[in-house]
């Protein structure tokens, strides 16, 4: 029926009938086409087929069958089928004031008003799947922003079902917002279909992200298995972001706590260092003094027990050396040098408290030709023994 001729039969019935009147065309597509209609006072949308074929009345019937018992605040809701308007079979529904998704961005909304919208159109998803319906056609156009409020409405449920077969029959799909089992007839289609749809859909409202593109995976098991997992993942989007600050964070206000437990083990370490080298020192000083010592108060003459204490000067000295050979910290040396002044100065002390002069020299009391025996002892550093006896 040429639209001149069904404009024709709208004026008559606009002049004659008491129910639906003054009809305005608002769009039409390939097959259908929408109406604005009055009633009682109250405004209403009538979509229509455009040929009333056989297969397009079934569709027509088909929309109304699956959707005359939902009722959400995000669904356009279906009032009633009837025939007898100029046009024919019409399905009557409830009219929203607004504009497509498409018209509606490019008013460029906020970024929290583009994630609302999207909340919005999985709360009418999710609502559907959990009645059985597949809508099949998610897609901009079937989705309509009030102009009163920004809410979302999703409509045209032409192609709802969970058979592929039936949906392409229909020839409504968009093959860019199709999903790919549903393009290539390849069986039953499920809420994963519509997962696929709506990864396109969130790509034009919200960007490319990463729930994006498992929406979008050519194989349905790759994709969210429901709505209610990509509303968790939605919901959590954040989270690796937000576990990334809390790290930072973390690290922020443990950063001083953490040099500052550095420099103390640090400190720690180089206190435990000094504390090991000076107690090595001071082992070796006192070894070397006492054994000397005893020498020293062994010694029944004079000439060996100097001899004694020269070798333990000698030897204290060299033991100094090394170990502040092995050390390259200066305040260390330091502390080393002054400890072992400490050390050697007492025991110097206690010696000069022997009165080493006033033991006898074996050159006084010992004949002369036993002199050269002790004299041969102390160049060797020898420590006395009586002279050996001559046969």
């Amino acid at each position: 029926m040429e639209e001149s001729e069904i404009f024709d039969k709208v004026q008559q019935v606009n002049e004659a009938q008491p129910g639906f009147h003054e009809f305005k065309l608002l769009r039409t597509n390939a097959h259908t086409s929408l109406y604005l209609a009055y009633k009682a006072g109250k405004r209403f949308a009538i979509k229509a087929t455009k040929d009333n074929t056989a297969l397009q009345t079934k569709i027509l019937q088909r929309e109304y069958e699956v959707s005359i018992d939902c009722d959400h605040p995000h669904l356009v809701h279906i009032y009633t089928l009837e025939d007898g308007f100029p046009f024919g079979l019409g399905l009557v529904m409830e009219y929203i004031e607004g504009r497509t998704l498409s018209e509606y961005l490019k008013e460029r909304p906020s970024r929290k008003e583009r994630n609302r919208v999207f909340t919005e159109l999985l709360s009418a998803v999710a609502y559907l799947h959990k009645r059985g319906i597949v809508h099949n056609d998610i897609k901009p156009e079937n989705i309509i922003i009030t102009r009163a409020d920004n809410t979302l409405k999703l409509l045209d449920f032409g192609l709802a079902d969970n058979d592929a077969q039936y949906a392409l029959r229909t020839l409504g799909c968009t093959p860019q917002y199709a999903s790919p089992e549903l393009l290539n007839q390849s069986g039953a289609t499920d809420a994963r279909s519509d997962i696929y749809s709506i990864g396109v859909v969130m790509r034009e409202l919200l960007g490319n992200s990463f729930i994006a593109r498992r929406c979008v995976k050519k194989m349905p098991e790759r994709r969210y298995a429901n709505v209610e997992q990509l509303k968790k993942a939605w919901r959590n989007r954040h989270l690796p972001l937000r576990i990334l600050l809390s790290l930072l964070l973390l690290v922020v206000c443990l950063l001083p706590t953490c040099l500052l437990i550095q420099t103390k083990v640090k400190e720690q370490e180089q206190r435990d260092y000094q504390e090991r080298i000076i107690t090595q020192m001071e082992r070796s000083i006192t070894s070397i003094c006492e054994t000397s010592k005893v020498a020293i108060e062994q010694s029944p003459y004079f000439e060996f027990a100097n001899m004694h204490m020269m070798v333990m000067m000698e030897r204290c000295h060299e033991s100094l050396d090394s170990v502040i050979n092995k050390v390259d910290d200066q305040n260390l040396k330091m502390l080393v040098n002054s400890r072992y002044q400490f050390i050697f100065g007492n025991y110097c002390k206690e010696l000069a408290d022997m009165q080493l002069v006033d033991k006898p020299s074996y050159l006084m009391e010992t004949p002369s030709e036993h002199h050269s025996f002790y004299d041969s002892l102390i160049a060797n550093n020898l420590p006395y023994c009586p002279y050996p006896a001559i046969e």
